[in-house]
C-alpha cells in the first residue's frame, strides 16, 4: 500500500503514531478493546524487535573494528577497548508473526468507512505523501516477456503503486486483457496448436487508487507456439 512505511524503523514509528492514536477513533470506527490491544501489541513488540536488532548489529560491527585492529594493528592500543556488551531490554508481551498484514487490515478497514476523511488518515498516518511513493506523472512500468513452463510470462516491477493494467496485441491491435496486483503476470492464453506461430505484442500502464497513471510501458513482443 502507498501509505506503508517500507523502512523498518520507519515503520515502528507508523505502527506508534497508529495504536496511540487509535484509541480516539474507537466509536467512529467501531473498533473493540481487542483490536486496540492488539495494535498495543503489535507496535510495542515491533518496536522492541527493531531496537533490539539495531543494537545487536552495532554490537556486531564494534567487535568486527576491535578485532581488525587488534589483528592488524592499525590504531593506538589504549583507543582500542573491547566493546561494552550490549544490553537488550527486557521482552515485551510476545505476538504472533504477522504485524504488518494486521495493520494493513486494520488501515484498509478504517479506510473503507463511511466515516472516514483524508484528514484522519493523516493523523492515524495512513493516508500516503509523495515523500514515500513515487511520482503519479510520466512513469511507465518496465516489462520483459519471457516464457517458462509453456506459458508466456510478463515480468514487471511494483514499486509503490497498486497494479498494472495489462494490453494484449495479437495481430488486431490493443485490447485491455487483464489487471495485475502482484508480479508477474502468467498469460494463460492457449498456445498455437501444431506447427502454427504467433506473434503476441503486450504494453501495461501503472494503476493508483483505481485509476491509471503515467504512461503506456514500451511494448514487448514474444513469438508463441513453433
Amino acid at each position: 500500500m502507498y501509505f506503508l512505511q517500507k523502512n523498518d524503523e520507519k515503520f515502528a514509528v507508523q505502527l506508534t503514531n497508529f495504536s496511540s492514536k487509535l484509541p480516539g477513533y474507537k466509536d467512529i470506527f467501531s473498533i473493540s478493546d481487542a483490536e486496540l490491544a492488539e495494535a498495543e501489541a503489535d507496535s510495542v513488540y515491533f518496536t522492541w524487535a527493531v531496537t533490539s536488532a539495531k543494537k545487536i548489529t552495532d554490537y556486531k560491527k564494534s567487535w568486527i573494528g576491535f578485532k581488525n585492529i587488534l589483528r592488524l594493528d592499525t590504531g593506538n592500543p589504549e583507543l582500542n577497548p573491547v566493546p561494552e556488551t550490549s544490553t537488550i531490554t527486557p521482552i515485551p508481551d510476545e505476538v504472533l508473526p504477522g504485524i504488518q498484514s494486521r495493520f494493513l487490515i486494520q488501515a484498509k478497514r478504517i479506510k473503507a468507512h463511511k466515516n472516514y476523511t483524508e484528514a484522519i488518515g493523516q493523523n492515524l498516518g495512513i493516508e500516503g505523501t509523495f515523500s514515500n511513493r513515487m511520482p503519479l506523472e510520466n512513469v511507465q512500468p518496465i516489462l520483459k516477456a519471457v516464457m517458462n513452463g509453456g506459458r508466456v510470462n510478463l515480468q514487471w516491477k511494483k514499486s509503490t503503486y497498486d497494479a498494472i493494467v495489462i494490453e494484449k496485441d495479437t495481430g488486431s491491435g490493443f485490447v485491455f486483457f487483464d489487471k495485475d496486483l502482484r508480479p508477474n503476470f502468467v498469460d494463460t492464453t492457449p498456445l498455437p496448436s501444431g506447427s502454427e506461430s504467433a506473434v503476441w505484442r503486450y504494453r501495461a500502464m501503472y494503476m493508483f487508487k483505481d485509476e491509471k497513471v503515467g504512461n503506456w510501458s514500451d511494448v514487448v513482443t514474444i513469438t508463441v507456439g513453433d
